[in-house]
């Protein structure tokens, strides 16, 4: 049971590695966007790969100790992987949310010499003053706010990746909102 768990402990600590990476020069939000759906896909790959496995060494455990799966002892049990996972999800949400915070400063990008992640352009028409691309959401889903929101939201599915271990359905979403909300930090 113990290796098991061990075993678990290290899938999941992968799991803080940013699901969000950039390279050090500024992009048309496009290629941003299009970058990132590229990395992205193969990470919550191997995240659902992991949530499989550690659904099979929670089967091996079943069958090496042949618990009463009603019992308040496995119960417990099953509570405490439960909470493990979704300390690993949440601190793989908030590993990709510290990177991407880091990653939009202007004075952690100063401060390590990195270039801003948009190529965004600045018209002045008259008295004012257009971005381009939009800085806020548009009905295209292209404004800058928007790749934003699409980046935020899959780090957001890492709670999505695997099933539950309480249950033959769902996922730690409804926690890992909760988790947050109670940080404060959506």
């Amino acid at each position: 049971m113990k290796e098991n768990v061990r075993k678990m402990g290290e899938m999941m600590e992968k799991w803080n590695k940013p699901l969000y990476e950039r390279k050090n020069k500024a992009m048309l939000a496009e290629d941003v966007e299009q970058t990132h759906t590229a990395m992205v896909g193969p990470r919550l790959e191997e995240i659902r790969s992991n949530g499989k496995e550690i659904q099979k060494l929670m089967k091996d455990t079943m069958e090496a100790v042949r618990p009463d799966k009603t019992s308040k002892t496995w119960r417990q049990y099953v509570d405490y992987l439960n909470g493990l996972v979704i300390e690993g999800i949440a601190e793989g949400i908030n590993g990709s949310m510290e990177y991407l915070l880091d990653q939009l400063s202007i004075k952690y990008n100063k401060d390590h010499g990195l270039q801003p992640i948009f190529d965004i352009k600045v018209n002045l028409e008259g008295n004012n003053v257009f971005f381009e691309p939009s800085i806020v959401c548009n009905d295209r889903m292209n404004g800058i706010r928007d790749i934003i929101n699409k980046i935020v939201e899959d780090f957001i599915s890492l709670s999505t990746q695997m099933p539950r271990l309480d249950s033959t359905n769902g996922d730690f979403l409804n926690e890992i909102k909760d988790q947050f909300l109670l940080m404060g930090q959506f």
